[in-house]
Parts: C-alpha cells; sequence; structure tokens
C-alpha cells in the first residue's frame, strides 16, 4: 500500500541529482515504483527514452518489479529497464562497446568464475619422467618475479588482480607487500596478466567496469547515447556501490545527464568484500553541495520498541526513526539466554512462541561459524570427497528443495554440461553451449527430472555418492564412469566414520529441527518478518556478533559488524528475540534495552 507524506512529496517532485536515504520500513520500493509511475504519467519521459531503475542485487530488482506492478496493474517494461547495475554497465556499455578497446580483441564473455583466469595460464611438463605442474611462458621470465624468485602468479593469482579507478592495479583492492614483490615487477605482470586476458575477451565484472568507465572517458558519444535513452537513472541499495560503479555514473553526469537518484541507506551496507563503500554514499549524501539530500524516516513495520533497540548503532544526531501505525505489543523484544546446551531448547521455546503467535514468517539467524553449528547439531565441515562436483549436486538439490527452481536448474545444468562435454575446456564454448541448453525444453525437463529424483539426503555418504555417480552416469547417458573421488583415509578434514553418517547431517542443512530456517543476515537483508531471533556470539572474532556492539559511544559511522546487527535488528514486524551468552548479566540487558523487556528464564524453557 502506498502512502504519502511530506518526506515522500520532496522527493518524488525533486529532480537533478537527488540522493535519498531511507530507513527499515519506510516502503522505499513502492516509492521508487511511485516515482517511475509519476515520471511516465507526467510524459517527461517518452517515445524510445526511458528510466533505467538498477539495483545492487537481483532480489531488490524484482522488488521494484512488483511494487510498480501493484501499483499500476501493468509490468514495467520497453522503453524502461530495470536491472541490476553489474548487468546493466554489461549491457549498455561494456560488451556492444568492447571492439573499440582494440577490433582484434575476441569477442568479449563475462565470467562467472574467475578460476579460468587462474587456470588460463597453468601447465604441465615431464621432468625425469614424471609429470609435473607448471606456468605457461612467459610468467617464469625475471621481469615478473616475485623478491623469492617465483613467479609473481604464486603470490598474486590472476583472478585476484584488479583494475581501480585511476588505472593502477591492485590485489582485490589492496597493495601488494613491497617485502614480497617489487612494484615496478608487479606492474609488468600485471599489465601482461589483463592484457593477455582482454585479449582473448575473457572479463570478469570488476573488468566490466573499469572497461566501461574508459570507454566512457574516452568516447563521450556513448554518455551522450545513454543520456537519451535513459534521462532518469535511479539507483536503488545505492549504499553498496563501488567506487568504480560511483565513478561510471560520475561520468554519464559530467558528460550530460541530468537526472540521477541514488537511493539507499548506509546503515544497511553489508557488501564491504564485495567493494562496496558506504562512507562515498554519505559524502554525498551529507557534505557534496552538488547532490539535494532527501529522507524517508517513517517506519510502518516496526513498533518504536523494536526501532529503539537498532537504532542504538546509529549516531545521535542522526535524524530520529519513528513508528507509524505499527501497534505495540506485549512482549515486543524478548531476550534469551544461552549456555552450552540450552540452543535447542531456546529455538523450540521461540518456535512455540511464534506458533502461538500465528508469526508465520520467521526466521532465527546467527553470525559465525561455530555458533551456527551448534545451532545445527553439525561437526566441523568434512571433506570427504575430493572434488567440489558432489557439494554442487547438493547445493543444487537444496535450491530446488527450497523452492528457487530457476538457480536449481542453473546449477544443475552447468554441472551435467561439464559432465557431458569432458572433452571440452575451452571456456566460451562451454559457455555457449549452457546459452543454447537454457532454452532447450527437452534438456530442461531432464534437469527437473535429475533434481527429482537425485539419491536421497537421508542416505549415508558412502550409499549416497555410489548412488549418485551411477545415477549421474545413466541419466546423462555418459560413456566412463562418474568419480566423486570418495577419501577412505583420515585427515585433517574428514573422519571415517561420515562415511556411515547421512549427508543432510554434514551438508546444506538450513533449518532448525522445528521447521524454521536458520540461515545468516546477508540472507534477510531487505526481507520484512514477522519476527526474528538472533543469536549473539561469546566471544570476539572479526566473523561474530557480540553485546557490547549493539552501541554507538564514539558517535560515529558504525562498521559492518555493527551494520550487520542492525540490519537483522530491523526486520521483525511483531517480535524482536535475541539471544546473548548467560555470561550477560540481567540488569546489564536491562540497562541496554529497557525495564520492559521480557528476560526468558531458564525454568520457561524446560
Amino acid at each position: 500500500m502506498y502512502f504519502e507524506n511530506e518526506e515522500r512529496l520532496a522527493y518524488l517532485q525533486a529532480r537533478g541529482k537527488v540522493i535519498l536515504s531511507a530507513c527499515p520500513g519506510s516502503g522505499k520500493t513502492t516509492t521508487i515504483a511511485k516515482k517511475i509511475l509519476n515520471l511516465e504519467t507526467s510524459k517527461e519521459i517518452g517515445g524510445h527514452s526511458g528510466v533505467a531503475c538498477l539495483s545492487f542485487t537481483n532480489s531488490a530488482k524484482d522488488e521494484i518489479n512488483e511494487a510498480y506492478r501493484k501499483l499500476s496493474g501493468k509490468s514495467l517494461q520497453f522503453p524502461n529497464h530495470v536491472s541490476t547495475i553489474d548487468s546493466f554497465i554489461n549491457k549498455f556499455i561494456t560488451l556492444p562497446f568492447y571492439n573499440l578497446l582494440n577490433r582484434d580483441f575476441n569477442r568479449p564473455k563475462i565470467l562467472d568464475h574467475t578460476n579460468i583466469l587462474d587456470d588460463m595460464w597453468k601447465t604441465t611438463y615431464v621432468k625425469n619422467g614424471k609429470t609435473l605442474d607448471g606456468l605457461l611462458r612467459p610468467l617464469n621470465n625475471a621481469e615478473y618475479k616475485a623478491k623469492n624468485n617465483r613467479s609473481i602468479f604464486h603470490l598474486y593469482p590472476p583472478s585476484e588482480i584488479r583494475i581501480e579507478p585511476d588505472g593502477t592495479f591492485s590485489i582485490n583492492g589492496n597493495q601488494p607487500s613491497l617485502d614480497k614483490v617489487d612494484r615496478e615487477n608487479f606492474n609488468k605482470y600485471c599489465q601482461l596478466i589483463k592484457n593477455r586476458q582482454f585479449t582473448k575477451g575473457l572479463i570478469s565484472t570488476g573488468d566490466s567496469a573499469y572497461i566501461a568507465l574508459h570507454l566512457l572517458r574516452n568516447n563521450p558519444k556513448i554518455c551522450q547515447w545513454l543520456s537519451l535513452r535513459f534521462p532518469f537513472v535511479i539507483i536503488d541499495e545505492a549504499q553498496d556501490n563501488s567506487l568504480i560503479q560511483h565513478a561510471i555514473f560520475e561520468e554519464l553526469v559530467n558528460q550530460g545527464l541530468k537526472n540521477i537518484e541514488l537511493i539507499g541507506d548506509p546503515y544497511q551496507s553489508l557488501y564491504e568484500w564485495r567493494d562496496a563503500k558506504p562512507d562515498e554514499f554519505l559524502r554525498k549524501y551529507e557534505s557534496d553541495q552538488t547532490w539535494q539530500s532527501y529522507d524517508l524516516t517513517d517506519n510502518r513495520r516496526s513498533p518504536q520498541s523494536i526501532i529503539d533497540v537498532f537504532s542504538k548503532v546509529r549516531r545521535s544526531d542522526d535524524l530520529a526513526i519513528n513508528s507509524v501505525d505499527c501497534e505495540e505489543q506485549n512482549n515486543s523484544v524478548i531476550v534469551y539466554k544461552y549456555s552450552s546446551n540450552n540452543h535447542q531448547l531456546i529455538i523450540k521455546h521461540y518456535d512455540d512462541y511464534c506458533s502461538t503467535k500465528k508469526h508465520l514468517n520467521s526466521c532465527i539467524v546467527v553470525r559465525g561459524n561455530s555458533l551456527k553449528d551448534s545451532l545445527l547439531g553439525k561437526k566441523l565441515e568434512q571433506r570427504p570427497w575430493g572434488t567440489e562436483l558432489p557439494k554442487d549436486i547438493i547445493y543444487a538439490k537444496n535450491l530446488y528443495i527450497s523452492g528457487d527452481i530457476k538457480n536449481a536448474i542453473k546449477e544443475i545444468r552447468a554441472i551435467s554440461i561439464q559432465l557431458i562435454y569432458t572433452d571440452t575446456s575451452d571456456y566460451h564454448i562451454l559457455k555457449e553451449i549452457e546459452k543454447e541448453k537454457s532454452v532447450d525444453a527437452h534438456f530442461n525437463s531432464l534437469m527437473i527430472t535429475i533434481l527429482n529424483e537425485l539419491p536421497d539426503f537421508s542416505k549415508t555418504v558412502q550409499d549416497w555418492t555410489t548412488e549418485t555417480q551411477l545415477f549421474l552416469k545413466n541419466r546423462l547417458k555418459l560413456n566412463y564412469d562418474v568419480d566423486f573421488n570418495l577419501r577412505n583415509r583420515k585427515s585433517k578434514y574428514f573422519e571415517k566414520t561420515t562415511l556411515l553418517e547421512t549427508v543432510s547431517q554434514h551438508f546444506k542443512k538450513s533449518f532448525s529441527a522445528f521447521n524454521i530456517p536458520i540461515t545468516t543476515i546477508h540472507q534477510v537483508k531487505g526481507q520484512t518478518l514477522d519476527s526474528i531471533l538472533v543469536f549473539f556470539n561469546e566471544r570476539k572474532h572479526k566473523d561474530n556478533i557480540l553485546f557490547e556492539n549493539i552501541s554507538n559511544s564514539g558517535n560515529i559511522f558504525p562498521d559492518e559488524t555493527r551494520r550487520l546487527i542492525y540490519v537483522a535488528l530491523s526486520r521483525p514486524k511483531y517480535l524482536l528475540a535475541m539471544a546473548f551468552p548467560d555470561s550477560i548479566k540481567d540488569i546489564d540487558l536491562k540497562k541496554k534495552f529497557g525495564e520492559a523487556i521480557k528476560i526468558v528464564t531458564q525454568e520457561e524453557l524446560i
């Protein structure tokens, strides 16, 4: 449902360079859809021009499409364009204009997996009757060696080499160690790697962004054409944009784009590992006078008691978030205290509570593998196979079980093609085959059959392996035996007893015994839930969230750990449940969250 207020009206009427900071539950997606509809109705766009509405993730993009459909009763269609930012850059800049870099370059392919960039340099050779692994020339030449006299390849593989907006090279955003490699040799190595890669047309998503920026800077007509095709560009989840993505859109503005909008919430930026730079969004919002800043601060999702909890990680001088039309209920915030042996009792109590209150859309989220394993009753990860293939199959099957049919078919299709076309190692050819098979109804029907009939995960690892190897050979009509390379010797990551335990006991289990999903904070980002149970960790670790992290004593923009907490605690409509180690005292819980919270006692769990 769409609600009008002064904040929304101000944003809807804004034109030019607009930046909108939208709090959780503010109806951001619906507001974006409303603006697109208004632009169409007012005839500010028309003919063959449209709105480019871009987002960081596919799920956010789909939500915009759905919100537009609910408001207008129709789908968002040409000449408008809705996609991820990466897809937009690939489709409208990199791929159509790649030949402007060098007409001798091969037709480009955007890589799904960058390990091909490492594999293309690997070779084997025979020495003293033994076959050894090696590298193709000239990687072992002196100018490409590190200070240990080995190829830089072994320190910094090609898949980790990145070109920054200023044209310099980095290792996934970090600089190489000058103790390990000479800067001049490092630059020569990177230049060789990227030249060979681009000549072959093998480019990663990061490469595509750099190439797009280079093309825009050197070919103004591309910018002019894009500005005519999309006179309005709206970027959702813009807090997760990388610096190079910011640079691409700034270049479009510099060369004629009049209307661009960055929409997001810097407090919900969780993708620094994918180069998200929320500080850049914040800089433009707070201090760049060329941008018009707007806010959505009404939360129509959560009662104020829940808002007050997640607001503890915000800065004190930020605009307050206000609950609107959300009824305050008894026990909106409850706290559990866990020990080494009561995790399942807590989960059962939470499940029973949700059942009583009819909170059907609920989740349990956790940060850190050791705590997650404790909740799931899962041991340390076992590696019974010498290949990733069986784990890929398990992943595809779990996607299928969870209802993600599209991605399940995509995964099992890629697996099947690798098994069928074992003699083909050329990446381009395999991707072309995948593309052809994706529209082959008979082949896709076979994929569904395979997903349906794969041996059950209730079988032991040993039996499942034997049956699945034979099943794939028969279903795909292979002329060789499939081999998962099942181990039979104890190692660091493999206990022989695993062979006689079920597959489901060890791999990709994602539900509690009481059927509530146990998942990660990243996977609930953007969702509205009836309730959530968040487990906080006991010990400090870079991957853990702690009781003391629910604060902002320095009154600064929070780090990603605190932003993770902010995202998790801002999901529920009715119930926020938190579980802390029993070393946290009741007096400290009430001091932080107030006297109104409900602390569940051990007696209530039994």
